[in-house]
């Protein structure tokens, strides 16, 4: 620590020696490969932080990630101003005496310069970046946190940028007379924490984010997530207290929903809360830290029928239309006043959360949030890729409507947007509008937390994850202006051509009528023009390059580019049964996503799970896992069929088609071969979803869920099938029950494996064949398929999902 003296004399020797003067514009840290600065931090700037032994391990693990953070931001500041500069920064604990550079005063010596932050963003993330000429530059805030954001907003004002993880995301310009703006700036993030799945600890600290395990906040959620609710009770718990469960409309028990009105089962999260808290709550409110707990129900649709539980619910009752259930939002929050207010009776500031998910996504109509209340909005079955004002959607306003309605209910809202495609990670996903728009009306609505779940790599998601990296810090910043400046920067030469590439991309999910964010309606967004309009971009901005750096970053696209042609190939020959190659086709796409893998070098857990490679720029590429499952048993099983088996006419694509909003009896009239269906619309069963034929949330028992049911209706003429020679029909994919009628007679579907004989087939995203024989006729032949999708499904999907071909032995 300095004396007065000391001080006195170093702020002396400023004013006599430090380039510029009081009226100059700007502060001179480095000139011609020498160094005019030294970067002051506080005594003990490399110590482990000190931990109280009784600290939970949560706790324990945000303070140790906060030191890592400050100390790691301090190296960067010296790494960063010499790499620019070109000159070896120092640092030094205290200012030495007759030192002639420019002091750059980190954290609380920054303050015995400058004086208080003057700003606050709850207790902890606001901060300060002051440059003057005659006392040097003060990079301070109300933490460590904070003091972190100060150093990356005075790198940022210098023209640095992390794109992307690794030094191939990274620009840094060559800076050989270096000069920061005088300024005296007070500053806080929009968002208190913004987190995100992809990155490292590097890119995250770099671009002021957190790890999506949390922020950096003093809130430690003790509990949250899926199922943190049903996780306070054993299974002996449950044993002793049958009436616990929740009872489905049927009347039997949920296998894993509990009552939420039920008193004795918030008594019993709350007395659990309390004995870990007797523990827990002096050591972390002894380091600045609350608890927090948010009581989730599990990763299913919460039962509605419950008789207990259905006093609870607001008169008139709220449905959820997206869920296609009655809300269930008012019983979860009895429950968690219940608990709040035992808890809080003997720890008044421990915070309450929950998550706004399925059936529980509105707000609540009878009952008022408690105080100090996170909600975490899981938009699952809303808006995949479009705004959610955008016109015309299936799900209209909901997902607007619902975050108004939460800001106006006083909870304070995190955000866990869906930035992927379900069940492929393939294709390019930008989500310039949909982000740049649900980002300004989160921020309208006092956004607190922003943790979207992703597992696209920047050849993927650049553009996405640059506009919320950028609109959740900092207020001012326009998507116009963040893109602008994601091409300019790390383009180059390239910028027009990239900047046509991926917004051309994100137009075409616009202007498509698929809502689902899935693979199987691809063929309807990743038109043959969309894709030649893509490849031209691609390959004028690889002829544009002008640097080594340019090249490589539009060749990371290009390739992953290029692999999604390829997958696009295989939708495409799915599409109009061409089948015979598809196994090999697919093993040939596989190894190429195996090779981007290696060649970018994602490894890490997300690879090894089958997902995406945390914190490596190629990180989707590490997922064919989802791809094996969703679509390559089809391919595999139509190849197989093209070898063993010959072809009956041609494939069965277009199909007459009738939503049946009843039971199955309803349907059986349809099944006749002289049903007059020219009324029906067709459907092309590989290209078009439920979703896309107007059915993307159609429910027709809100109770139980069931999703609805369609009739299929197509006539082949065939020749006579060889005697001795069994024939038959072959469905590439279902989503749900089908059953097959062939010229009005009902086929039954016998398994492969145990010789079962069943009514229907039934499965998902797999192939079935038939044995149709005893039905098929010389001359036409009318084919019927009665399909149930008996679950609600976030793809979109549902009934016949790929080609329906006949076969006959050889």
């Amino acid at each position: 620590m300095k004396t007065k003296r000391q001080l006195a004399l170093s702020t002396f020797l400023l004013l006599v020696n430090v380039a510029g003067d009081a009226d100059a514009q700007e502060v001179l840290l480095a000139d011609n490969g020498q160094a005019r600065c030294v970067i002051v931090a506080p005594a003990g700037w490399t110590n482990d932080v000190v931990l109280p032994p009784e600290l939970p391990s949560q706790a324990a693990s945000l303070l140790r990630a906060r030191r890592d953070l400050y100390r790691d931001s301090v190296k960067d500041l010296a790494r960063y101003l010499g790499k620019m500069s070109g000159t070896e920064i120092e640092i030094v604990e205290g200012l030495p005496a007759n030192d002639k550079r420019l002091p750059i005063y980190i954290g609380v010596e920054s303050q015995q310069v400058f004086g208080p932050v003057g700003v606050s963003k709850s207790g902890l993330f606001g901060f300060r970046v002051v440059a003057d000429g005659r006392r040097g530059i003060g990079l301070y805030g109300e933490s460590e946190v904070g003091t972190s954001y100060a150093i990356y907003e005075l790198l940022d004002r210098l023209g640095c940028r992390w794109f992307m993880p690794t030094e191939l995301g990274e620009v840094v310009p060559e800076r050989p007379v270096l000069a920061v703006p005088v300024m005296d700036e007070k500053l806080a993030p929009v968002a208190d924490n913004r987190s995100m799945w992809q990155g490292d600890a590097d890119f995250w600290r770099r671009n002021r984010m957190g790890p999506h395990s949390g922020g950096h906040g003093n809130v430690v959620w003790l509990a949250y997530g899926d199922g943190s609710f049903e996780r306070f009770f054993t299974a002996q718990d449950l044993e002793a207290h049958p009436d616990w469960r929740a009872l489905q409309a049927d009347g039997t028990p949920h296998p894993s929903a509990l009552r939420p009105t039920h008193p004795a089962v918030a008594e019993h999260v709350a007395n659990k809360i309390i004995a870990q808290l007797d523990t827990a709550y002096a050591p972390m409110r002894a380091v600045g830290l609350r608890p927090g707990y948010s009581i989730t129900p599990g990763d299913f649709q919460v039962p509605t029928e419950d008789p207990l539980d259905r006093p609870h619910d607001p008169d008139p009752r709220v449905f959820e239309p997206a869920a296609g259930r009655w809300s269930v939002t008012d019983r979860c929050i009895v429950l968690i006043t219940r608990i709040a207010d035992k808890v809080r009776a003997k720890y008044p500031d421990v915070a309450f959360g929950d998550q706004a998910y399925v059936n529980k996504s509105y707000p609540p109509a009878g009952h008022p949030v408690p105080a100090d209340f996170r909600v975490v909005i899981c938009p699952i079955d809303f808006n995949r890729h479009h705004p959610m004002d955008w016109p015309d959607h299936v799900n209209e306003y909901w997902l607007r409507d619902l975050v108004q309605g939460w800001n106006k209910a006083g909870a304070r809202i995190g955000a866990y947007w869906y930035g992927i495609n379900l069940a492929e990670l393939s294709a390019p996903c930008p989500f310039i509008t949909k982000w740049s728009t649900d980002l300004r009306i989160l921020r309208e609505n006092n956004l607190a937390e922003w943790m979207p779940e992703t597992m696209n790599g920047w050849d993927s998601m650049l553009p996405g994850y640059w506009l919320a990296i950028r609109m959740t810090f900092h207020a001012h910043e326009t998507p116009e202006r963040i893109l602008d400046d994601l091409w300019t920067k790390f383009y180059g030469a390239a910028a027009e051509p990239m900047a046509r590439y991926w917004t051309g991309i994100d137009r075409a999910y616009l202007e498509a009528r698929q809502h689902a964010g899935s693979p199987f309606g691809y063929l309807k967004i990743f038109t043959p023009e969309v894709m030649a309009a893509a490849r031209e971009d691609l390959d004028a901005a690889l002829a544009a390059c002008r640097t080594v750096a340019e090249y490589r970053r539009v060749q990371l696209i290009d390739e992953s580019f290029g692999l999604f042609e390829w997958y696009l190939k295989m939708r495409t020959d799915w599409a109009a049964g061409n089948l015979r190659d598809l196994d090999a086709d697919y093993e040939t796409w596989r190894h190429g996503i195996r090779q981007m893998q290696r060649k970018y070098g994602v490894i890490g857990r997300f690879a090894r799970d089958g997902y995406a490679g945390n914190g490596h720029v190629q990180g989707r590429h590490g997922n064919p896992d989802w791809s094996d499952h969703y679509v390559s048993r089809g391919y595999k099983d139509g190849a197989r069929m093209e070898r063993e088996y010959v072809r009956l006419g041609t494939p069965l694509l277009e199909w007459k088609w009738k939503h049946n909003p009843g039971a199955e009896a309803d349907s059986l009239p349809w099944t006749a071969p002289g049903f007059d269906d020219k009324s029906w619309p067709t459907t092309h069963v590989a290209r078009d979803t439920w979703s896309s034929l107007g059915h993307h949330l159609t429910l027709t028992d809100a109770a139980s869920g069931r999703s609805g049911r369609m009739a299929y209706r197509a006539t082949q003429k065939l020749d006579v099938v060889p005697a001795g020679k069994n024939a038959f029909l072959w469905i590439g994919a279902t989503d749900g029950s089908a059953k097959l009628f062939v010229n009005g007679q009902h086929i039954t579907y016998v398994t492969p494996d145990k010789g079962e004989v069943r009514d229907a087939f039934s499965g998902y995203c797999q192939p079935a064949l038939l044995d149709i024989t005893s039905a098929l006729k010389a001359g036409d032949n009318q084919f019927t398929i009665l399909c149930d999708r008996a679950h609600l499904n976030e793809l979109g999907t549902g009934g016949l999902m790929g080609p329906v071909v006949l076969y006959r032995e050889r």
